[in-house]
């Protein structure tokens, strides 16, 4: 199994988002989710230290109707969400932005402001 590692501020995290979570070409805040139970709960992502956008993309069902968001990790952790390294046997990049609150206004309010700091990595190919 990988070490846990610290994540520094300066590098990024690659998030997938489906092609579902656009509507009119818009990207709605429903797109950054936490997943999973207990412990293990947060919004999965690669970072950057050993994943690239593509190599992200790639771990989807059906890459094309992915793109890949990118957040500096600094900017996540200025907005008080947390970031930790979550390795997985087949993706050391495995990690998770945790603190989104369960539900209410929070909630809400969490899911805009990552969709202010998410930048496009890979722009979905059905943008084209």
């Amino acid at each position: 199994m990988w070490t846990i590692e610290d994540i520094p501020d300066s590098d990024f995290l690659y998030y997938r988002i489906h092609k579902s979570f656009l509507v009119n070409g818009e990207l709605i805040p429903g797109a950054f989710q936490e997943r999973g139970e207990g412990a293990d709960r947060g919004m999965s992502t690669d970072w950057s230290k050993y994943s690239t956008a593509e190599e992200t993309q790639q771990r989807s069902k059906i890459p094309v109707e992915n793109g890949i968001g990118q957040f500096s990790v600094e900017a996540v952790r200025a907005i008080n969400l947390e970031v930790t390294h979550a390795p997985i046997l087949e993706n050391r990049s495995h990690s998770h932005i945790k603190g989104i609150p369960h539900e209410g206004q929070l909630k809400t309010k969490a899911r805009l402001l990552l969709k202010r700091i998410c930048t496009w990595a890979i722009e979905p190919a059905f943008f084209n």
